[in-house]
């Protein structure tokens, strides 16, 4: 079932990090609400480029508009580092994939895990398999916790 969604997830261009991390957090927390699940992982497959701020992901509409002032390349970075706290806060998991090229990585993605107190992988270029294993690993290492 994940190898078939993350097919159709669209690559590259702009992503809204923060917007998807908040998302998975809501997910979680209506699924532990609900009993639904134990343990809570989110798995974030990233470059760690933070382009998109969580307002205009949330409200494109008014961030679209000629006034609305863009984020900075920090401001961005906070935000995602917020939300990544707030996931560990919430007891919940974050396993990080990174896929950024070693040559212009900037090591954002690696940041984000460590202030999600989550796991971490270097994967550029991953198949599923590769990702699967990497997802398989932190869960049984999450549930051996």
């Amino acid at each position: 079932m994940a190898r078939k969604r993350l097919e159709k997830l669209p690559c590259g261009g702009g992503s809204p990090l923060a917007h998807g991390l908040s998302t998975a957090v809501r997910v979680g927390l209506n699924a532990e609400k609900s009993g639904d699940v134990g343990r809570i992982m989110i798995v974030a497959i990233t470059d760690g480029r933070a382009n998109v701020s969580l307002k205009r992901s949330t409200d494109p509409e008014a961030a679209a508009a000629s006034d609305a002032p863009r984020p900075s390349s920090q401001e961005l970075k906070d935000e995602i580092l917020e939300v990544a706290g707030k996931i560990y806060k919430a007891g919940m998991s974050l396993l990080v994939i990174d896929t950024e090229n070693k040559f212009v990585s900037t090591g954002f993605a690696k940041e984000i895990a460590r202030v999600a107190q989550g796991k971490y992988y270097y994967l550029p270029n991953a198949s599923d398999a590769v990702i699967s294993a990497a997802t398989k690993t932190a869960l049984t290492d999450l549930k051996s916790s």
